[in-house]
């Protein structure tokens, strides 16, 4: 777990280039800040299937968080504590199903 949180021994986290997917990963989830040095430095280091192949795996990710808030599974006590459930209460809609749950 400590390399998916970003306190990996290793820079890389034991993958390789992990430290360059992780920070695309993070751009692409920070709603794009710095996404066009890393897609570049990406396609430079890893080459162009690399990359989209990354870019396919943070979607996908992604898609499958959607899933999962639509279907009213809990976040996890870490996400909450670090203000994940900030949207559900900034848009009142603890009154539905899937944010009760």
């Amino acid at each position: 777990m400590r390399a998916v949180t970003g306190a990996a021994e290793e820079p890389d986290g034991g993958v390789p280039h992990g430290a360059l997917l992780r920070r695309f990963a993070v751009a692409v989830l920070d709603g794009g800040q710095g996404l066009e040095d890393v897609r570049s430095t990406c396609l430079a280091t890893l080459g162009e299937s690399a990359t989209i192949q990354a870019a396919s795996v943070v979607a996908s990710f992604d898609g499958i968080n959607r899933v999962a808030d639509a279907t009213g599974i809990r976040l996890d006590p870490e996400t909450v504590a670090a203000g994940g459930d900030h949207l559900t209460k900034e848009l009142g809609l603890g009154h539905l199903a899937s944010a009760r749950s």
